[in-house]
């Protein structure tokens, strides 16, 4: 026979158990809940993946790399020259598009397509490409100096062809492919000007293929 004081023990401890578990099971939940937060602010905020399509940053940035691009970089700085940058292509459709709204420029992708390419020129600046060589005009250097470019490789065949003279106004970029073969990259010197708000990343990590896992580097001048 049980008796009374045994049954009363029994049914705390009941009574204890049901607690616990309902205080493991809340917190349960509420981890699950910040984890879930936490990935959701860090895929729309912070870090978003992005596969390379074609050649144009050869031989930097090959077809089907994957890379993860960082989204608060130009929240807080601007873009530098050599930075490369993943935007939403300037046609005048996107353009429209980017326009209407900061949600749109950020988070949709509306009828934009996304190109990666490298910043050569910042705003205010004049750009000029003659025999095969970049040109930086600016307030520190009205009379212009050559880029110095140790990412394109020194063969002929990756030397810039043509004469191009472009004055950047403010919040423009003038962006380049670092394959500089004919037809190879559609860049600045097809469609002129990128507008800063069109940038929606930089270039942060390259994690395909694994061997070029690895951060990825923007050179400084």
């Amino acid at each position: 026979m049980v008796s009374e004081k045994s049954s009363k023990k029994e049914e705390k401890k009941e009574k204890v158990n049901l607690e616990a578990g309902k205080v493991f099971t809340k917190e349960f939940i509420k981890t699950i809940v910040l984890i879930t937060g936490l990935i959701i602010f860090i895929r729309f905020f912070v870090i978003q993946p992005f596969i390379v399509k074609g050649g144009s940053m050869e031989p930097n940035f090959h077809d089907n790399n994957y890379i993860f691009v960082n989204e608060l970089s130009y929240r807080f700085t601007d873009p530098k020259r050599g930075d490369v940058v993943i935007f939403k292509h300037p046609e005048k459709e996107c353009t429209e598009f980017v326009n209407k709204s900061f949600i749109n420029r950020i988070f949709l992708q509306g009828p934009c397509t996304n190109f990666i390419k490298r910043v050569i020129g910042l705003p205010g600046e004049t750009v000029v490409i003659k025999d095969g060589k970049v040109i930086i005009k600016n307030t520190g250097n009205p009379d212009g100096f050559t880029l110095s470019e140790s990412y394109i490789p020194a063969s002929d065949n990756f030397k810039l062809r043509g004469n191009i003279s472009k004055t950047l106004g403010k919040d423009e970029y003038f962006v380049l492919g670092d394959n500089r073969q004919p037809n190879a990259s559609l860049d600045s010197r097809e469609w002129g000007a990128l507008p800063e708000n069109h940038i929606t990343g930089k270039a942060l990590i390259r994690v395909l293929p694994f061997n070029d896992f690895g951060f990825i580097r923007h050179p400084k001048y």
